[in-house]
């Protein structure tokens, strides 16, 4: 399965490499969610809707904590 990179996930790396103090706990979400959308999108699907966007919520979260986008 090859992973693709998401809009999110490269403005999280983007943020961990201004920011190493937060690239632990941004990469591997950001990790996650890339995985979860290749599953996501794949034939056959191998990662569920709740999966994708549980991964989606998580990265989304941390990621608006770090930068203070608003989540909404």
């Amino acid at each position: 399965m090859a992973v693709t990179e998401t809009n999110l996930s490269a403005q999280m790396r983007f943020q961990a490499l201004a920011r190493p103090e937060l690239a632990d706990q941004l990469l591997p979400l950001a990790q996650a969610f890339d995985e979860a959308t290749a599953g996501f999108y794949a034939d056959p699907q191998t990662v569920t809707a709740m999966q994708f966007l549980g991964a989606y919520a998580r990265a989304r979260m941390v990621y608006c904590e770090v930068t203070g986008e608003p989540l909404a």
